[in-house]
C-alpha cells in the first residue's frame, strides 16, 4: 500500500494510472456483480422484496463499477479517477446496510402477515364458476 493512499492529491488525482491486471481484476469483480444479478433474478425461494432489493444492488454496482472501469482504462480524467470509484464502493456500503436493515427488522414482520394472510385466505369459501 502507498505512503500517500489517504493523501488528497492520490485521491483527488484527475487520472488513474492505468494497469492492465488491475484493470481486469476490477472489471471481473464488477462482472462478477451482473451474475450474481442474473442468480438472483432465477432464485425462487427468496422474499419478493429483498430479491427485489438485492438484484437492484447487484445490477446497479455491476454496471456503474464496469462503466467507471472502462473509463478508467481510457484514461478519462474525474469519471474515472480514484475518487469516484471510492464513490461507488461507499454507495454500495450503504446500500448494502440498507439491504440487511430490511432484512433483519422489516422483513420478518412482512413474512409473518403474509403466512396469515395465506392461512386466512385459505379457509374463505372459493367462487363457484356458472
Amino acid at each position: 500500500m502507498p505512503d500517500n493512499f489517504f493523501t488528497t492529491e492520490y485521491l483527488f488525482a484527475t487520472v488513474a494510472p492505468t494497469n492492465k491486471i488491475t484493470f481486469f481484476v476490477i472489471l471481473g469483480a464488477f462482472v462478477v456483480f451482473i451474475v450474481l444479478a442474473y442468480l438472483t433474478s432465477i432464485s425462487k425461494k427468496m422474499h419478493k422484496q429483498l430479491k427485489a432489493w438485492v438484484f437492484n444492488y447487484f445490477l446497479t454496482l455491476g454496471i456503474v463499477g464496469v462503466i467507471i472501469s472502462f473509463f478508467r482504462s481510457q484514461s478519462l480524467p474525474y469519471i474515472g479517477s480514484r475518487f469516484a470509484m471510492l464513490v461507488v464502493i461507499f454507495m454500495a456500503i450503504i446500500w448494502y446496510f440498507a439491504i440487511v436493515f430490511y432484512t433483519l427488522f422489516k422483513m420478518p414482520s412482512e413474512v409473518k402477515m403474509t403466512k396469515n394472510e395465506e392461512t386466512y385466505q385459505k379457509y374463505l369459501p372459493k367462487k363457484k364458476n356458472k
